[in-house]
């Protein structure tokens, strides 16, 4: 996977910031397991990739200040509803401090009244896509770098069998074994991860 979720600056930016609230460690997982999903989001509702980022800054920022007194119930709902409605909410403020984006801005009240299947599939993609991308890292320093490189190339990004094969020099039973493997290993780190990315603790 590894597109890009945000600009590194960011996460440097918003990890700097909440190095004096606590436990740091803890907030750089935090940050690990959401700030794709937040950026994903920013960008479906229309900000550039700048706006996204700031976004993401401004959701955090938000979590910094609510998480330590949080209380979860999880009667009253998943937590990725109560984060997409806060980057939903800082979407709009966003849009809002833009006049450009004004005519967006109408559209986006609009569109918001309705939550739309598509919305919600989109959101459910994000959501598994920064759960396998926080799998595939914490997996990553476990496994032989060519396993992985090999695993990657040709079950992450799908290349031909063949060339994985060869650029990394094994026979396929090797590569069909290395891939048996990380597979499990991957499917129950993301059940891991999804359990997480659920339970907002620090």
């Amino acid at each position: 996977m590894n597109y890009r979720y945000f600009n590194e600056a960011t996460r440097t930016s918003v990890l700097k910031a909440v190095s004096d609230v606590g436990n740091a460690a803890a907030w750089q997982r935090f940050f690990d397991l959401y700030a794709g999903y937040v950026f994903a989001i920013a960008r479906k509702k229309g900000l550039t990739d700048m706006d996204a980022d700031d976004v993401v800054q401004l959701v955090f920022a938000d979590l910094v200040r609510i998480l330590p007194e949080f209380s979860y119930d999880r009667t009253k709902g998943r937590f990725r509803s109560y984060l997409t409605g806060l980057v939903n909410w800082r979407v709009m403020d966003k849009l809002r401090s833009n006049k450009r984006d004004s005519e967006q801005l109408d559209a986006y009240k609009t569109e918001a009244k309705v939550q739309s299947t598509v919305d919600s599939d989109f959101a459910e993609r994000q959501w598994h896509a920064a759960a396998l991308d926080e799998a595939l890292r914490r997996i990553k320093p476990e496994v032989r770098p060519e396993h992985y490189a090999a695993f990657y190339a040709s079950t992450i990004e799908g290349q031909d069998v063949e060339t994985v094969m060869q650029l990394y020099n094994l026979s396929r039973d090797n590569l069909y074994q290395i891939r048996k493997r990380l597979t499990a290993k991957v499917k129950q780190k993301v059940t891991e991860v999804l359990a997480e990315m659920e339970s907002p603790t620090l």
